[in-house]
């Protein structure tokens, strides 16, 4: 289960002033003549001679909506927050199967005999926190140079439709995105390092007392680099 990753990974117009033309003093104005009066017609009385619309206060519109109390406001929130608990808590319960102390093995091998495969024991418990916002993997590794306490942290992030986990080693952390399976049962994670393009990608999947995992390691070019297997079983109660 614990996957071991490659690298640590922006016209204002002016307006002319229109003026009417001032006239001499020893001038009169003109008499209004018919083709004066085709060209421009007089205005009919009490009418402006350019209509504009009313002012209106800003901000105002079809569209704004209205002011809501502060006892409005709150009631809103807590509609808000009632409602992503229940998503949360549905989408969270793909993790019932993994609650419970498992034990088992985990295998490493490299594609092309890069290195020598590795294996080891591991141990972990998984258990809610937080109501069941939050499941947790805490667990203990033991084999040749793979000694390591580790714990995984999962949850469905309601604004960001996914779910997030943050893994905590000993010698490295990182976080995951998983997408829930088609059929509901499993939660496949994926990591990408920002430092090299490298992508993890791990499934863990429970049927009954057993669960199984598979992880991939592929550099940045496409080539497969390493491959994870484990099988853990769950460990007996004694009452």
């Amino acid at each position: 289960m614990k996957l071991k990753l490659l690298a640590a990974f922006t016209v204002i117009s002016s307006l002319l002033p229109i003026t009417a033309p001032l006239l001499r003093a020893d001038e009169k104005a003109p008499e209004a003549t018919e083709e004066s009066s085709e060209d421009e017609p007089p205005a009919e009385p009490g009418e402006p001679e350019e209509p504009s619309e009313p002012d209106e206060p800003e901000g105002s519109g079809e569209s704004e909506q209205p002011k809501l109390s502060p006892e409005q406001l709150q009631e809103r929130f807590k509609k808000e927050a009632e409602q992503e608990k229940l998503e949360v808590g549905k989408m969270m319960k793909v993790f019932t199967s993994l609650e419970g102390a498992w034990t088992g093995s985990e295998s490493l091998r490299y594609e092309e005999n890069r290195l020598p495969e590795k294996n080891w024991k591991d141990e972990w418990e998984g258990k809610y926190t937080m109501g069941g916002r939050y499941f947790e993997m805490t667990g203990q590794t033991s084999g040749e140079d793979m000694n390591s306490a580790y714990k995984w942290i999962c949850t469905w992030d309601a604004s960001q439709k996914r779910y997030r986990a943050w893994y905590f080693g000993d010698n490295s952390q990182n976080e995951y995105s998983g997408k829930l399976s088609q059929d509901g049962k499993f939660v496949t994670w994926a990591v990408k390092s920002e430092l090299n393009g490298s992508q993890s990608r791990f499934t863990m999947k429970a049927e009954g007392n057993r669960v199984k995992c598979h992880g991939t390691d592929v550099l940045s070019d496409g080539t497969l680099f390493s491959t994870q297997t484990s099988e853990y079983t769950r460990k007996r109660v004694e009452l």
